[in-house]
């Protein structure tokens, strides 16, 4: 049998939209929002639907909806994606399918009717009862809805939510169980799955084991089902992961101790294969430096599994049929990618491969004035842009892209493809994003169709000042030595002509670059770079605890920030104190957890409420400047909270304990992050590329006084 040891982006259109399958915390699920008057009644927890971790048809949970209908009562219970999810876009012979439990002596028609919602639009509702087959309590039954059947759902457009109302009204009491909830098309893969799945490695660390496997080139696999034991005889589900995800990271209970594992394919009808030959893995507890290289192999993995296929860039979806890249986020997968090499989770020849890929295909892409649009095509290098939008070059974007492209230019010095990468970075026109008169700031974007239109000045303390290090540092198209102190000194905002913050477009940006027509220089609202303040009893020069500590972080990530001041502060010692004060404040707030060492608050949009969320990013990429305490960290999140924080891609990107909400996503800035600022901490390796680079070198040398 011939095995895909690949990402199966190819079978992607093939796995649908999940809306729910399991949820990550127990207790509650965040993303259901429960309603009833005074009369009907539906069991919550805080306003949410319970989480079942006894009863469930997929590993390891199940929603529970226990309720009541009076008559002239109402409630209902809204089970929706995530505010960060785009959806899922409907197809018009879609099935809605999920599976139901009945634990009660409930009939047919007192069951919940439903209804679809898409964006501000809901549906009619239909009864549940004409779409299952043979109607039983105790038993895990099927319902499949087809779209067609339901009055008022609209084709091609995005679901946010499923609503389960009110039915006919009785005075029992219900309960139910449901579990996976999807959208399916109307026509399946049917093969049978007579061949054994292969488990090809459990490989067992502190505190978690890392399954791998290969999966054959069979259309009607639709989930890989793990099993674990603890005595090679009585096994439980413990996971389930889709097609396009070729690992899966278990957390297990205890250290010092010996698990087995074996996995299933599953098909559509949730029909297992033959199993795999057992596998054991013995976790043991791990020294500082094995288990720092588990936590950035992790993160890691984030970006080497996104890689478009053609263009080796970073895949913005991940599980889809689409070729769009980040310019930006593919900045970061460099830096990432230079630290795996050097620890060798990858080889090195693996890595220099992918980043020639990376420049064969940028040398070919979509540029203005040298510099590239936010996002590309990974099939044919042209830009994607947003609806109803203009092409333009983003600046800060190509910034990123460069500052990790100069890094590995120094990393693989002796490769014959790095040439290409001093095209690319002489071919930066940083002064063509820039007004005369004001020649000193750098403005974000610039498009052929409309000038400077929708750009915003450049400057302050923010993600910014690596652009600013890379216009002065450039050899062929270099701002003047004062932007550094008037261009990138000093943060602003447009303003109107009432010196109100201007938020739609503006008109003096509207000249085209090479335009002979003059045009009304824009105002601006000034902040002063240098703050100055007191943070919870330490001095901070630079930075607020009013933004993310990602913020602080990502101007250094390949700038070394040692030994080194500018007129505004000394960054290191600024940024001890800064990460050090942030901590405190969280403390003083309070994470939700009792904690010291837990802290990263940051404000979350992705739950149903505005809430604050912990990224754990931000205490562990502390390393570079305070190891000790961010180690102490690390290991907080990984033990106390790692069953729900950690898996094979890194820490999650949030955890609310006050919503008891964790993120679905990752974040490319705090993967690497991560990735970077430990290695950062413990070799010292990107900021030694980085700033080892003659163009770079000549900046600081003009801006910095080494101590």
């Amino acid at each position: 049998m011939f095995f895909l040891t690949l990402t199966l982006r190819a079978f992607s259109d093939t796995y649908p939209e999940v809306l729910f399958e399991n949820s990550v915390l127990r207790g509650n699920y965040a993303y259901s929002e429960v309603h009833h008057d005074t009369l009907s009644w539906v069991e919550n927890v805080q306003g949410r639907l319970p989480v079942s971790d006894t009863l469930f048809f997929t590993p390891g949970n199940a929603l529970s909806l226990k309720y009541s209908s009076a008559a002239n009562g109402n409630w209902h219970v809204d089970i929706t994606y995530p505010d960060r999810s785009a959806g899922y876009r409907l197809q018009k012979n879609d099935i809605l399918t999920f599976k139901l439990f009945v634990a009660s002596a409930t009939g047919a028609a007192a069951l919940p009717r439903l209804a679809i919602y898409q964006s501000d639009t809901l549906s009619d509702s239909v009864d549940l009862s004409p779409y299952i087959q043979e109607f039983q309590p105790n038993t895990w039954l099927n319902v499949q809805i087809p779209l067609k059947a339901i009055s008022g759902v609209l084709p091609d457009r995005a679901v946010s939510a499923v609503r389960l109302s009110q039915g006919r009204p009785d005075s029992a009491l219900h309960w139910l169980y449901i579990d996976q909830i999807e959208f399916l098309p109307d026509r399946l893969p049917r093969v049978k799955l007579t061949s054994p799945a292969v488990l090809s490695a459990a490989k067992a660390y502190e505190r978690h084991v890392d399954l791998s496997w290969q999966l054959p080139l069979t259309p009607s696999i639709r989930y890989i089902k793990i099993y674990r034991s603890e005595d090679n005889e009585h096994f439980e589900p413990v996971a389930i992961r889709p097609i396009f995800v070729q690992r899966c990271t278990d957390f297990v209970p205890q250290t010092d101790k010996a698990y087995y594992y074996k996995i299933a394919w599953v098909d559509y009808d949730y029909l297992e294969s033959p199993f795999s030959d057992v596998v054991k893995a013995e976790v043991k507890p791990t020294g500082d430096e094995e288990f720092l290289d588990i936590i950035q192999a992790a993160h890691f993995n984030y970006f080497m599994e996104r890689a478009e296929v053609n263009s080796g860039m970073h895949g913005v979806q991940f599980g889809v049929d689409d070729a769009t890249v980040s310019v930006m986020e593919t900045g970061l997968s460099v830096l990432a990618h230079l630290v795996a090499a050097e620890r060798e989770f990858i080889s090195r020849s693996a890595v220099a491969s992918r980043i020639e890929r990376m420049v064969d295909f940028l040398s070919k892409a979509e540029r203005y004035h040298g510099a590239f649009p936010a996002r590309l095509d990974g099939r044919t290098g042209k830009g994607v842009y947003k609806v109803d939008s203009v092409p333009e070059a983003d600046l800060r974007a190509t910034a990123f892209l460069m500052q990790g492209l100069l890094a590995a230019r120094q990393y693989f010095e002796e490769e014959p493809w790095t040439g290409k990468i001093d095209s690319l970075w002489q071919d930066v026109e940083w002064t063509r994003f820039t007004l005369d008169e004001q020649e000193h700031i750098l403005l974000d974007r610039w498009s052929p169709a409309a000038g400077f239109t929708y750009a915003r000045p450049m400057g302050g303390f923010n993600d910014g000042f690596i652009a600013y290090v890379l216009s002065l540092a450039s050899p062929m198209h270099h701002l003047q030595s004062e932007a550094y102190a008037s261009g990138l000194g000093t943060g602003r905002q447009l303003t109107d002509s009432m010196g109100m913050t201007e938020i739609a477009s503006n008109e003096a940006f509207s000249v085209k670059l090479d335009s002979t027509v003059p045009g009304v220089l824009p105002a601006y609202r000034e902040f002063p770079y240098r703050n100055d303040t007191t943070l919870y009893g330490l001095p901070v020069a630079v930075g607020s605890v009013d933004t993310s500590l990602l913020e602080a972080y990502k101007p250094f990530l390949a700038l070394d920030p040692r030994n080194k001041h500018d007129q505004f502060a000394d960054y290191f010692t600024n940024h001890v104190n800064l990460i050090q004060g942030y901590q405190r404040r969280d403390n003083a707030i309070g994470t939700g957890s009792s904690l010291l060492d837990i802290w990263g608050l940051t404000k979350m949009n992705g739950l149903p409420d505005t809430s604050w969320a912990v990224n754990p990013a931000l205490a562990v990429a502390s390393y570079a400047y305070r190891p000790t305490e961010a180690l102490r960290s690390l290991r907080a999140f990984y033990n106390s909270y790692g069953h729900a924080l950690f898996t094979e891609y890194g820490f999650r990107n949030w955890i609310s304990f006050k919503e008891n909400a964790v993120a679905d996503t990752y974040d490319a800035v705090s993967q690497a992050s991560v990735v970077v600022m430990i290695e950062n901490g413990r070799s010292g390796l990107i900021w030694k590329l980085f700033s080892e680079h003659p163009d770079i070198k000549k900046v600081i040398n003009n801006h910095f006084s080494v101590q």
